[in-house]
């Protein structure tokens, strides 16, 4: 078999290997060195692929759908600084746990640091980020094909073991690089002739599963049944079945639930916003938990934090798979290692129900205090308005993919908790970055296989213009609904933002992008909602479309901090109120 037979066979087996571990959604960026990788994927029928010009767009789409479906995307890329353009990607599916397969191709051992182009140090590039990072060698037939089949089931297992994350194979090619027919009777394939013909993947294995310690969950089920004033916080959870034990868990026993928009539950007609809660430091100075239990990883507010460290409760339980350390101030006394469906349904009859604090009518007078500040049809839409509107829309059959900054934290504190069920969310919260926003929603909703509403400020949304591109295709039906106060509104409640001298120029950076125009330069349809009734009409709309669309929002940073205080002033008095 000679160099290009060996090289063509290589590559196609190493693809069929990921299409049969369920593996077949591929990220292609176009490049000379991956040629023999991009046509492998072409030519498989059971490949799914799409092109990606920008390789930090195409990394983004895959960690999007890592969130919708738990399963990597394959990322292929050429040799020199495309595979560096995957780098933000892989921090953040690093940061916050999510599968990734990067596959870049390389130049051999030969030319590297011996002046040839486009020739960079890509080995172990991404350092401690990725879970896995290996290097393959160039195809040739003295390296037994079963060691190239075992090692992308392992690559796999890495990839979605715990904790998930990135995993990096660096694949050296020798040029010529065009395919040429194999003879499938060479001697190099007969002792993978029989996984060839069977259609099976090489290597089965099972993905991990933790119980939790019967330890463990008698000292949680004492906990929680002797508490006096039980607190029940959810952060971000992967899975529907965690989001809905956690939430049903929280109702048997009467505990509350303060359940964070990365945890599934916020926008349901169940949860109380208990966000709001955190508007008023007499009302958290009454409400004294004595035992917190978190389940899940993080949360976007840093109110919750703040509250327990005034607390100091006796108790401070963490419960979640991810074994890496989750305790920022140092104040957990107890963590579980196990997935939060199966510890939520062990810990059912643990107390009897009653007995804790209601805050209903709180969060009923803050709700009418939201809607008659900023929420009235008649009234101009804003920030806070058009994400309180965006999620008293959503159904069951929608997704909803918010940016990080300030729209994260509007849609926690001031989501509308009106779905029937639990509405699929996600943000890119691991490392909290503006990226690549964009790029990730659209490879959500291609998981998810539902349209998706994205929330996204006008500085992250220019900061992944071109993956507009994506989203005039059928797998990606998004509604980009952008924010544009001209620049990067949250530095307005920052403190810095006294600095006048430097404040406008430095940190708001003012920009004058014509969304209207972006929209037509991308095929996508474009509207300019003014008033609340307006966009509430229009997102209902282009929900209901075939196609994407781009919904400007247009309103004033200045504007935004003062209906941001005057509205966070009403919810502190209500809260007084209340309480007298």
């Amino acid at each position: 078999m000679n160099h290009r037979q060996a090289t063509t066979l290589w590559s196609r087996l190493l693809v069929e290997e990921f299409v049969r571990q369920g593996v077949d959604l591929f990220c292609v960026s176009p490049g000379s060195r991956s040629t023999p990788l991009t046509i492998a994927i072409a030519r498989n029928p059971g490949a799914r692929f799409r092109m990606f010009p920008d390789e930090r767009s195409a990394g983004f789409y895959a960690l999007g759908y890592a969130r919708a479906t738990g399963m990597p995307a394959v990322l292929v890329c050429t040799s020199g600084t495309a595979v560096a353009n995957y780098f933000p990607a892989v921090v953040e599916a690093s940061a916050d746990a999510r599968p990734m397969i990067v596959l870049s191709a390389d130049r051999p051992f030969e030319l590297l640091d011996a002046g040839a182009n486009q020739t960079i140090r890509q080995q172990d590039i991404f350092g401690s980020y990725t879970r896995w990072s290996f290097q393959l060698p160039a195809p040739e037939t003295g390296t037994p094909l079963a060691s190239l089949l075992s090692t992308v089931g392992h690559a796999l297992r890495k990839s979605i073991g715990s904790p998930a994350g990135p995993v990096h194979l660096n694949a050296p090619f020798r040029e010529p690089l065009i395919p040429e027919t194999p003879d499938l009777d060479d001697p190099w394939l007969a002792p993978v002739r029989e996984w060839l013909e069977s259609g099976h993947p090489w290597t089965r294995f099972e993905r991990p599963s933790k119980t939790p310690s019967q330890e463990g969950l008698a000292a949680l089920r004492e906990i929680v049944a002797t508490a006096s004033n039980p607190l029940f916080v959810a952060g971000n959870l992967d899975h529907r079945s965690d989001t809905d034990a956690v939430a049903t868990l929280a109702r048997s026993l009467g505990v509350p639930l303060f359940a964070d928009l990365t945890s599934g539950a916020r926008i349901s007609a169940d949860c109380e916003p208990w966000q709001l809660a955190f508007y008023s430091e007499e009302f958290t100075d009454r409400y004294r938990p004595d035992a917190v239990i978190h389940f899940g990883g993080m949360l976007i507010g840093k109110q919750p934090a703040g509250a327990i460290r005034r607390w100091k409760p006796r108790h401070h339980v963490v419960v979640r798979e991810n074994p890496e350390r989750f305790d920022q101030d140092h104040n957990v006394t107890l963590t579980i290692e196990a997935p939060p469906a199966a510890v939520a349904v062990a810990m059912e009859g643990c107390r009897k129900p009653g007995g804790t604090p209601k805050a209903g009518a709180f969060f009923a007078a803050a709700s009418e205090t939201i809607e008659a500040t900023a929420c009235s049809g008649e009234m101009p839409v804003n920030e806070i308005s058009a994400a309180r509107i965006v999620s008293s829309i959503l159904g069951e059959g929608q997704g909803l993919f918010v940016s990080n900054s300030m729209p994260a934290r509007d849609m926690d504190i001031y989501a509308a908790p009106s779905a029937k069920r639990p509405v699929r969310t996600a943000l890119n919260r691991g490392a909290s970055g503006i990226d690549g926003i964009t790029s990730t929603a659209a490879g959500f909703s291609a998981g998810l296989g539902k349209p998706v509403v994205l929330l996204i400020g006008d500085i992250s949304f220019l900061h992944d213009l071109n993956a507009l591109s994506l989203l005039d295709h059928e797998w990606n039906r998004v509604v980009v609904v952008v924010l544009n106060n001209g620049g990067g509104g949250i530095f307005s409640f920052l403190p810095v933002s006294g600095e006048k001298d430097v404040f406008e120029t430095c940190f708001a950076t003012p920009q004058n992008l014509n969304l209207k125009a972006a929209a037509a330069t991308f095929g996508l349809g474009y509207a300019n909602p003014l008033t609340n009734a307006d966009f509430h009409s229009c997102i209902s709309a282009a929900l209901k479309s075939e196609r994407s669309m781009l919904v400007e929002v247009s309103c004033s940073r200045e504007g935004n901090v003062a209906l941001h205080r005057k509205l966070k002033s009403a919810i502190a008095e209500a809260a007084r109120l209340i309480g007298e």
